[in-house]
């Protein structure tokens, strides 16, 4: 839930005058901190909703394939079709496993260096936040 006096408190503390530090700078580093933020959030988001797009996909075709079987087959014949299925549906589990973990290490790697060249650069921003 936004604050509606937020941005007019910003301004007026950017605008203040707090000796030997140059508070537009302070606020410029603090608005950089919430972009980073705001893009790990929605990294996060979007691998949480591409998982579960795919897992629910994987689902999906689990029990289309098994209500195919159950529809098609005799019961004698259905028990061996489910065995096969079911060891398919296994193999494949371990693939989307697989393919799972790569997009969570992809994202991971992406936002860890966003944040450390964010860190870098706020080190940086620090040494200047104080003036001379």
């Amino acid at each position: 839930m936004a604050n509606p006096g937020a941005n007019e408190k910003s301004e007026s503390f950017a605008k203040s005058k707090i000796p030997n530090i140059d508070t537009e700078a302070v606020m410029n580093s603090y608005k950089k901190n919430l972009e980073i933020l705001g893009l790990v959030n929605k990294m996060s988001v979007e691998i949480c909703s591409g998982v579960a797009k795919l897992q629910g996909a994987f689902v999906k075709q689990i029990l289309n394939d098994l209500g195919n079987v159950a529809k098609s087959s005799e019961p004698s014949e259905a028990f061996g079709k489910f065995s096969e299925l079911t060891h398919g549906h296994f193999m494949k589990a371990i693939e989307n496993s697989k393919q799972i973990s790569e997009m969570i290490n992809s994202t991971h790697g992406d936002l860890t260096n966003a944040i450390t060249k964010r860190l870098k650069e706020s080190m940086e921003e620090a040494k200047n936040i104080v003036k001379k």
